[in-house]
């Protein structure tokens, strides 16, 4: 999987459908280049970010983000009694033969999108926010300075 990156604008269709930019599909290592519909297919896994955001996960990145909460159930209890909450909070959806994802109802509410979204890349997932909520996070160029600054960019 390569380093997920970019902004991309859409729209979620009357049936709460979405789909991911062609680019971050292959990024994300998901191979939909099977000739019959069944291996168009992908899942991916969704959950709703603190922010406010729609994140997307594959298994793989999931599974590397969270390979070490079976060792937090010997060492630390109450951690992984706050891992097995937030796990709760992700849900596998599979898309459709034509690479459409359906956005659960659930998330769709708590991330308060309603038609046009902005998809990013943001290393090793996406994120996907309402219009309205992304435009009130634009970076200005001394932040963008100050960013590049502390991450030693």
């Amino acid at each position: 999987m390569s380093i997920l990156t970019g902004e991309y604008n859409y729209t979620v269709d009357a049936k709460n459908r979405i789909r991911i930019p062609s680019k971050l599909k292959a990024d994300m290592g998901i191979d939909v280049s099977g000739e019959d519909d069944e291996q168009k297919k992908f899942s991916v896994i969704f959950h709703t970010g603190a922010e406010g955001y729609l994140g997307i996960y594959t298994q793989e990145a999931l599974d590397k983000k969270f390979a070490h909460i079976e060792e937090l159930k010997e060492k630390d209890k109450e951690k992984y009694e706050m891992a097995r909450k937030l796990l709760r909070t992700f849900e596998t959806v599979e898309s459709d033969p034509q690479g459409r994802l359906v956005i659960p109802q659930k998330f769709k509410a708590r991330s308060n999108i309603k038609k046009d979204i902005v998809i990013c890349g943001v290393i090793d997932h996406l994120e996907i926010w309402s219009r309205e909520e992304y435009s009130g996070s634009e970076i200005s160029s001394e932040e963008m300075a100050a960013i590049a600054d502390a991450l030693e960019f």
